[in-house]
């Protein structure tokens, strides 16, 4: 099987590990906070991409995956906003605290932490495109969202995720002296 995976369909399989990953510790704190009882319905462990996928529909296996893994985080989430609203921050802590766990190296350029959220997020299948470079320098890094390709999965919230992941990426760039500002959800800028 391995002659038919590529470097980039291990690549994808890891963005949705990564948000698996995002979807597990909100989860589990989510039940020892006991907004939740029973978290299984959110929460799964991902096999190996070799024992489980689809060899004769590997893109389609893997959108699959994408749309499964943003469709149960966001179900997540909107649960746990459903009586409490507030708990948004504490989710967003959580986040931040996730972000930090997966912390980019500090001596990392702008431009090159903006290629560790590409490595690190799922934004749809490689050949969408969405994150486009608006401007790069030693300092700076700019890039826009072509579409946003999560609202579907948000019932017109999904600037809930964007919240959520902008607490990862800060948790992520956490003691690098980098800085990321995020003018609207679909308009990012890192600079030192």
């Amino acid at each position: 099987m391995s002659a038919t995976l590529g470097p980039i369909h291990y690549w994808l399989y890891e963005k949705i590990r990564n948000q698996e990953d995002l979807t597990k510790v909100i989860a589990e704190y989510a039940k020892k906070e006991e907004w939740l009882t029973d978290i299984s319905k959110y929460v799964y462990i991902l096999p190996r991409l070799e024992d489980t996928i689809d060899e004769d529909n590997i893109h389609g296996w893997l959108q699959e995956k994408i749309n499964d893994a943003e469709i149960r985080f966001s179900r997540l989430i909107i649960e746990l906003l459903k009586n409490d609203e507030n708990r948004i921050d504490e989710i967003c802590t959580v986040a931040f605290e996730f972000g930090k766990k997966n912390a980019i190296q500090p001596d990392l350029t702008p431009t090159e932490a903006y290629q560790e959220f590409e490595n690190f997020f799922v934004n749809g299948m490689p050949c969408d495109r969405i994150n486009v470079l608006q401007f790069q320098s030693n300092n700076m890094v700019s890039w826009e969202m072509s579409e946003d390709i999560h609202a579907k999965y948000w019932d017109d919230s999904s600037s809930l995720y964007y919240k959520i992941r902008k607490n990862v990426m800060d948790g992520m760039l956490y003691g690098t002296g980098l800085i990321l500002n995020m003018r609207n959800d679909y308009k990012y800028t890192i600079v030192r």
